[in-house]
Formats: C-alpha cells, sequence, structure tokens
C-alpha cells in the first residue's frame, strides 16, 4: 500500500468517522427530544389523573346529596299523605257537625 493510498484510506475512515459523531450527535438530541415529550406527556397525565379524581369526587357527592334530597321528597310526600288524611277526617268531622245544625 502506498502512502497515498493510505492517506485516501485514512482521509476515507476519518469522513466516515465524522459522519457517524454528526449522526450520532443527530440521535442524541432526537433522544433529548422525545425525553422532553415523555416528561410533558407524563406531566400532563398526572394533571389529567388529578381532574379525573376530582370530578369524580363531585359526581359521588352529587350521588349522595340526591339520594338524599329524594328521601326527604319521599319524606314529605309520606308526611302530605298523613296531613291529607287528617284534613279529610276533620272536613268530614265539619260537616257533620255543620250538617247536625242545621
Amino acid at each position: 500500500m502506498t502512502n497515498d493510498e493510505f492517506e485516501r484510506r485514512m482521509e476515507f475512515h476519518l469522513e466516515q468517522q465524522a459522519k457517524f459523531d454528526a449522526n450520532f450527535a443527530k440521535q442524541q438530541e432526537h433522544n433529548a427530544q422525545v425525553d422532553r415529550r415523555i416528561a410533558e406527556l407524563v406531566g400532563s397525565t398526572g394533571v389529567l389523573r388529578d381532574a379525573l379524581i376530582g370530578l369524580t369526587y363531585h359526581a359521588e357527592r352529587h350521588d349522595r346529596e340526591m339520594t338524599e334530597i329524594r328521601r326527604t321528597l319521599a319524606e314529605q310526600a309520606e308526611k302530605g299523605k298523613e296531613t291529607d288524611a287528617r284534613l279529610n277526617a276533620l272536613m268530614l268531622v265539619v260537616e257533620r257537625h255543620v250538617s247536625d245544625h242545621q
């Protein structure tokens, strides 16, 4: 192998090494960008998880409140029926009393 051939071969190897180094640097930058995006996604996922937990809590509280409202309304309806029955009984007494005095 002559000196010219050796120098050309060395120049070729150096160019290949430079290309490899440039590609490696680009890959490292790409990996860093991917890592940043993954970190952003992880952060966003945490925010979404917290929001979902909050919404679940509010939905459960709403369900409990609605159950309590339904129970209260049912109790009031029952009391209303009792009041109606008493009023009907009172009206009968009053009507008898009025008809007895006519």
